[in-house]
């Protein structure tokens, strides 16, 4: 009986625990929608992309740095797509995560790292 209540007890806890991003590798960011506040989508001569505004890291989040990660991408129709269904999908309260290569978005995983 001791072993069930302590499973009840400690299991949410482990479950429900949350990904330190000062964990992460730099090139690596979890983004939620507090952390995105605009999605832009460019033209740009040879190519469009679709530019994430994100602001910093807790607790360095008050300094009201924000610094702009951009996928980049051949066709308008995919690029206005990805925006669309990014902005959809921070909406309902989720996170996804991302690869960086200097600004430039090289992988998105819809989720957290397992």
């Amino acid at each position: 009986m001791k072993g069930f209540v302590g499973l009840c007890f400690f299991l949410p806890g482990i479950i429900f625990a949350e990904i330190n991003p000062w964990n992460l590798r730099p090139d690596v960011r979890i983004l939620t929608r507090k952390e995105v506040s605009h999605i832009v989508f460019e033209k740009r001569p040879d190519h469009y992309r679709v530019t994430l505004i994100v602001s910093e890291r807790f607790p360095y989040n008050y300094k009201a740095m924000s610094h702009p990660f951009y996928f980049k991408m051949e066709d308008e129709k995919k690029a206005m797509e990805l925006a669309n269904q990014m902005d959809k999908f921070l909406d309902t309260g989720k996170s996804f995560t991302i690869t960086l290569n200097g600004s430039e978005i090289q992988t998105l995983v819809w989720g957290e790292p397992d």
